[in-house]
C-alpha cells in the first residue's frame, strides 16, 4: 500500500470525522472523542495536510453549498 499502517490508521479516522463535520453540528472535540484523537494540535495539523483546510473551514464551505 506505499503507507505504514499508522498512517493508514489516521487516514481512516480522518475520514469519519470529515463526514461527521459535515453531517452533524456536535462540536470538534466531542468528534475528535469520538474517534480516537486527544491531542487537538496534532489533528489540526495532521487535518490541513491531508483536507488542504481545517475543520471550522470545512464546515463553513459546507454551509455555504
Amino acid at each position: 500500500m506505499g503507507i505504514t499502517f499508522l498512517e493508514y490508521q489516521n487516514e481512516y479516522r480522518l475520514s469519519f470525522i470529515y463526514r461527521d463535520l459535515i453531517t452533524t453540528r456536535d462540536p470538534v472535540h466531542v468528534i475528535l472523542e469520538r474517534h480516537g484523537f486527544t491531542n487537538y494540535k496534532l489533528f489540526r495539523r495532521m487535518f490541513l495536510e491531508h483536507f488542504g483546510n481545517t475543520p471550522t473551514q470545512i464546515r463553513k464551505q459546507r454551509e455555504i453549498l
